[in-house]
């Protein structure tokens, strides 16, 4: 990141981690984007995705901080449970947001 940012001080840096508020690491972080989906949607797309069973998919939303709970510490949120359209249209707008973002 420190030889992204030396390399084009206006771009943005995206980290995709699941944990982040759970940890305390989105302290870090200058924004927040929360990618959303309802739990049955996110554990179906974990069961295919990483190839693991319903259970484990289950136990490992189960171990994180409830969606909701999270959408108070974001800046952003990204529905993702709709259409790829739907949700390219709401990562533009919020790229759109974050070139705007004086740092």
């Amino acid at each position: 990141m420190a030889q992204a940012e030396r390399e084009d001080p206006d771009g943005i840096g995206i980290v995709e981690a699941a944990i982040l508020i759970e940890t305390g690491s989105y302290k870090r972080f200058h924004k927040l984007i929360l990618v959303w989906c309802p739990p049955e949607l996110q554990i179906a797309r974990a069961v295919h995705r990483d190839g693991c069973t319903l259970e484990e998919a289950r136990q490992r939303v189960a171990r994180q901080m409830p969606l909701e709970d999270k959408r108070k510490f974001a800046d952003y949120v990204i529905d993702t449970s709709g259409p790829k359209e739907h949700t390219v249209e709401e990562t533009r707008a919020v790229y759109e947001s974050l070139r705007r973002v004086k740092i």
